[in-house]
């Protein structure tokens, strides 16, 4: 089935969705101005299409031009895959939010510098 029709969108819907989703690359959006341009726009499962949609074509297009890290990053799934089959969902959960947080207080820290 159509990618569109699983959201259970009309051709036109998925028109409008896509058109918007042009519009955000050609004025080259920020993830913020992004998100807030799409939110404004679409509720439900227009939204999780456009967001979905959005998402791959960037993915596709920073493989493209960013090999080596996109490499990086699939290697990284896959040790986050190996943390899933080995201990199991809820210690791939705990592992994540550590790194998460790790990230944010590096983050943090960082900006502290700036100020």
């Amino acid at each position: 089935m159509i990618l569109y029709r699983k959201f259970g969108l009309t051709a036109k819907e998925a028109a409008e969705v896509t058109a918007d989703i042009v519009e955000i690359i050609r004025n080259r959006m920020s993830d913020d101005r992004a998100v807030e341009f799409l939110k404004s726009k679409h509720k439900g499962d227009r939204l999780n299409f456009a967001i979905l949609m959005l998402g791959r074509l960037i993915g596709m297009s920073f493989a493209l031009k960013e090999q080596d890290k996109a490499r990086a990053i699939l290697s990284d799934f896959s040790r986050l895959i190996k943390i899933l089959e080995e201990r199991g969902k809820d210690e791939l959960i705990r592992t994540l939010e550590r790194e998460i947080i790790e990230e944010a207080y590096e983050d943090f820290e960082r900006s502290k510098g700036y100020a």
